[in-house]
């Protein structure tokens, strides 16, 4: 026995038995390949393409001394990163290339490479000599107050925990994700367009933009189906919110990265011209509402609509844009539909609603939900930019009664008399439109509401991404693109 024992331990040696561990261990070769490229297609040599493991939408992204390796790019424009000599890096992740330019580290251009050890990978990295600098506040809208306490760099920060859990690659775009997550909604996707041109990130910009064109459908007029996974379709039809936030996105992207993009908006603004802008007659008063959706024949409109759906802030932007009046005056009526259905004490609206005002058409919710939580945002942005008078009133009055209820104490749901239904507490859906709308009001009354929004830390699809957009709105970040 004891010879045996001697004969095996004798082989295993000679076949390096037990190595298997110390051979695993062996670093396999991971290499980056970034070639430069300016605006017109031709490579850039002698370009410093310095690695970050943070985004240069972030400070820690754009700070030189925080970069990982620099490397020049060689005389065909192409910069190579070995990884394998980097401390500490993950099995797998994401890293950011970016080229900077002068001593205020202007960014020209980034890419993100997610990456796996062991992996060859190639990026083309475009750089814009006229590119703009990374996100910043500007000094302040026309009108309303900024929040003390609610800061740029939460802003952004949620931007990057928004991006990193909330957006996925499909195929060769991107997309954002639902509940259940292998689900994409186009209200979705209006989110993350709005986001990513604010934010100026155009690679998270044009994921998402292919992603909606390669969704669009005959039976939505050539606008993105509403539901959909990455490899189909759940519901060929419209939801008109998220195609006026798509429209409006690429104007706003149309300010960085050229006239495509305001092309591609007016396409989709004429489609819902078309299609989704109907005439209602309300107290003797012909007036324009927009019909939530499109499947073969517009569906609801007078009988049924949305007030959330109407952004008159970016109504405004579209009459300009296109020279149509018709959106100028869906911006005007916009404040009919309000007038019908606030609540006279509270200043709640309805998830749905009548063109006159009526709530709950069709069974549909009568209360302050999911849909019309999103109002107090995207009504206030009118009185932020323009001035508008009626805008303000009634931000005041709705902040007013959320005031009264306590930040810390709102939950996700109310009868419009205030009446608490809500089941799940608070979260910045709720709690943040509440916050945009107190920029009507008063520093004190803004501040109070930015403390509570300041503690969140939502997970949940729908409230993380409208968490951003109000984060954004509250630090200057959401600006007009006819003023910039």
């Amino acid at each position: 026995m004891l010879y045996t024992l001697s004969c095996f331990w004798v082989l295993c040696t000679m076949a390096g038995c037990g190595k298997e561990e110390e051979e695993s261990a062996v670093e396999l070769p991971t290499q980056v390949d970034i070639t430069v490229k300016n605006a017109a297609g031709a490579t850039e040599a002698n370009r410093n393409v310095l690695l970050f493991k943070d985004p240069s939408t972030t400070t820690s992204g754009r700070t030189p001394a925080n970069a990982l390796k620099t490397v020049a790019t060689n005389s065909a424009g192409l910069a190579r990163f070995n990884l394998q000599s980097l401390p500490s890096l993950a099995p797998k992740g994401t890293l950011y290339f970016t080229v900077l330019k002068g001593a205020e580290n202007k960014v020209l251009g980034s890419v993100a490479v997610n990456y796996t050890k062991g992996e060859t990978l190639a990026k083309e990295l475009v750089i814009e000599e006229g590119a703009a600098p990374a996100p910043s506040p500007v000094a302040g809208y026309k009108h309303g107050y900024f929040p003390a306490t609610v800061t740029h760099e939460l802003a952004m920060s949620e931007y990057e925990r928004w991006r990193s859990t909330q957006v996925v690659a499909c195929n060769d775009g991107l997309r954002v994700i639902a509940d259940p997550a292998a689900e994409t909604k186009v209200e979705a996707i209006g989110f993350g367009l709005l986001l990513s041109a604010y934010a100026k990130d155009k690679d998270t910009f044009d994921g998402l933009l292919k992603f909606y064109n390669a969704k669009r459908t005959p039976t939505a007029a050539n606008m993105m189906a509403w539901s959909v996974t990455c490899s189909g379709i759940n519901d060929p039809g419209s939801a008109t919110d998220g195609d006026i936030d798509v429209a409006f996105a690429l104007i706003v992207a149309g300010k960085h990265w050229g006239s495509a993009y305001t092309d591609a908006a007016k396409e989709i603004l004429q489609i819902i011209k078309t299609k989704l802008i109907v005439q209602c007659s309300v107290n003797g008063k012909s007036i324009y509402i927009l019909a939530p959706g499109y499947s073969n024949i517009a569906w609801g409109g007078c009988g049924m609509t949305d007030l959330m759906y109407h952004t008159p802030a970016f109504f405004r932007v579209f009459a300009t844009v296109t020279g149509d009046n018709i959106w100028a005056q869906l911006a005007d009526d916009t404040y009919t539909l309000l007038e019908g259905s606030a609540h006279p004490t509270t200043g709640l609206v309805p998830d749905w609603q009548t063109a006159s005002g009526t709530p709950g058409p069709g069974g549909r919710a009568g209360h302050f939900g999911y849909d019309a939580c999103r109002a107090p945002w995207r009504l206030t942005l009118d009185y932020l930019w323009n001035g508008n008078a009626k805008a303000e009133a009634w931000s005041q009055k709705v902040s007013g009664w959320a005031e009264q209820v306590g930040p810390a104490n709102i939950v996700d749901g109310y009868e419009l008399n205030g009446t608490r239904i809500g089941k799940n507490g608070l979260n910045s859906a709720f709690l943040g439109g509440f916050t945009v709308a107190a920029m009507s009001h008063s520093q004190a009354r803004v501040d109070k509401f930015g403390t509570e929004l300041s503690k969140l830390r939502d997970n949940y699809w729908f409230n993380l991404n409208t968490r951003v957009l109000y984060l954004f709105t509250l630090t200057g970040n959401f600006w007009d693109p006819l003023q910039e």
